[in-house]
C-alpha cells in the first residue's frame, strides 16, 4: 500500500515539474517576444496597403512576417492569406501604431481563451480532481501560448466554435448555423463542418452557415471589387508552397510537402473528405463525434494547418467525461511547446519531418479513435 502511494506521488511529481517547465519555457518565450509583431504585422500591412489603393496580398511592406529557417534552407514570406472580408477588418487598424495595436490584442486574445474556456468548463461532469487537470491542461496549449507571441486569430475562432457547439447541443441549430457561417467566411477551410451537419441532419445549420457565409463574402465586393478575390487567389498559388514547410502545419499536404510530394497531400485530403462524409452517413454517430470528427478533418484537409488551430479541440477535450489513452497522448502532444518544435525541427530530416507535423500526430491519433468509435458503435 505505501508503495503504490509512493508511486502515485512519484508520478505526480513528475506531472507537476513537466507542466512547471513547459509554463517556463512558454512564458518565457512569449515575454522575449512582445516587442514583435509577427504574424499581427502582416495584418497591419493588409490594412495598410488596402488603404493606399495597393494589393493588401502583396509582400510589399515591412511589417510582413518573414522566416528564415538557416540551417535546412527553408524561407518565405507569411503575408496574410486570410479571405477578403479580412482586409476590410484589418484597415482599421492602419490609424493606429502597430505596437500599441498588437498589445491590445494580445489581451484580448487572453480574455476570449479565458472566456469561452469558462464557458466550457461549467458544462464539464468530470470531477473535481479531473476539472482540475483539464484546467491546467488547456493553459498549457502550445496553440494558446503561439497564439498570444504571434498576434494571431486562433482563440476569436475558439469563441465561435464553442458558440457553435454549444447551440447546436441545445437545439439552436440556426444560431448554430449563423456562427458556422461567420467561422467559414473567415476560416473557408471549415466548410466541411457544415457539409458534414448537412449529411449528419441538420439541415438548417447547413443552409444557415451556407447563407451567411456567403452574405460575409460579398460584401468586399462592394468595397474593392472582384480584383480582391483575383489578388487573394493570386497570393495564395504564390505563398502556399513554401508555407506548406513550416514547421506547425500539421495538414496532410505540410506533411507530404516534406517529402516533395504535395499533391499526394491534396489526394489524400479528397480521400478523408469523402470517407468521413461516408462515415458520418453511414452511421449516425452522436452530434458531439460528428462536431469533433468535422473539426479534425477541416484541419487535415486544408492546405496551412497551423499550431493555434490545435485549441480548437478544447470544446471536445473539456466535453469527454473520462478521456481514454489516445486523449491522453494526444493532450500532452499538444502540450508541446512550440519552442521546442522549432528547435528540433532543424535538426535533421527525420525531425524536419517528424518535429515540422508534430502535432498533426495528435489529430491523426484522435482521428483514428474517433473512426473506430463510430464504426463499433461507441459513439
Amino acid at each position: 500500500m505505501l508503495k503504490q502511494a509512493a508511486r502515485r506521488a512519484l508520478v505526480i511529481a513528475l506531472i507537476i515539474c513537466a507542466l512547471a517547465i513547459v509554463f517556463y519555457i512558454n512564458i518565457a518565450v512569449v515575454v522575449g517576444g512582445l516587442k514583435g509583431l509577427l504574424d499581427f504585422g502582416s495584418f497591419v500591412a493588409a490594412g495598410q496597403l488596402a488603404v493606399q489603393g495597393r494589393n493588401p496580398y502583396a509582400d510589399e511592406s515591412p511589417l510582413i512576417f518573414n522566416v528564415n529557417f538557416s540551417e535546412i534552407g527553408v524561407a518565405g514570406s507569411a503575408p496574410n492569406l486570410n479571405p477578403p472580408i479580412s482586409v476590410l477588418i484589418f484597415e482599421s487598424l492602419a490609424n493606429f501604431h502597430p505596437l500599441l495595436s498588437v498589445q491590445v490584442w494580445r489581451f484580448l486574445t487572453v480574455v476570449f481563451y479565458i472566456y469561452t474556456f469558462y464557458i466550457l468548463i461549467r458544462r464539464s461532469k468530470a470531477t473535481t480532481p479531473g476539472i482540475f487537470w483539464r484546467s491546467v491542461w488547456a493553459f498549457s496549449l502550445a496553440g494558446f501560448w503561439h497564439t498570444i507571441e504571434l498576434g494571431q486569430l486562433y482563440t476569436f475562432l475558439l469563441l465561435l466554435t464553442a458558440g457553435i457547439i454549444i447551440n447546436i447541443e441545445k437545439g439552436k441549430t440556426l444560431a448554430a448555423g449563423i456562427l458556422l457561417g461567420v467561422l467559414i467566411a473567415i476560416k473557408p477551410n471549415f466548410v466541411f463542418w457544415a457539409i458534414a451537419l448537412g449529411v449528419a441532419g441538420y439541415g438548417a445549420s447547413f443552409l444557415a452557415a451556407g447563407i451567411t457565409a456567403l452574405l460575409i463574402s460579398i460584401i468586399p465586393l462592394y468595397f474593392y471589387g472582384f480584383e480582391i478575390y483575383r489578388q487573394w487567389f493570386e497570393a495564395s498559388n504564390i505563398f502556399t508552397p513554401h508555407l506548406l514547410l513550416f514547421p506547425g502545419n500539421n495538414s496532410f499536404q505540410g506533411l507530404t510537402a516534406r517529402f516533395g510530394l504535395a499533391p499526394v497531400g491534396i489526394a489524400m485530403s479528397a480521400a478523408l473528405f469523402f470517407a468521413a462524409l461516408f462515415v458520418v452517413y453511414k452511421y449516425k454517430p452522436a452530434l458531439s463525434t460528428v462536431n469533433l470528427l468535422s473539426l479534425i478533418v477541416s484541419l487535415l484537409i486544408s492546405p496551412i494547418a497551423w499550431t493555434g488551430y490545435t485549441i480548437l479541440m478544447l470544446p471536445s477535450f473539456l466535453r469527454i467525461d473520462e478521456w481514454k489513452r489516445e486523449h491522453w497522448i494526444a493532450a500532452y502532444i499538444f502540450s508541446f511547446p512550440f519552442y521546442l518544435v522549432l528547435w528540433f525541427f532543424q535538426k535533421g530530416f527525420f525531425n524536419f519531418v517528424f518535429f515540422g507535423w508534430f502535432y498533426g500526430w495528435g489529430l491523426l491519433l484522435i482521428l483514428t479513435a474517433a473512426f473506430r468509435d463510430i464504426i463499433t458503435n461507441k459513439s
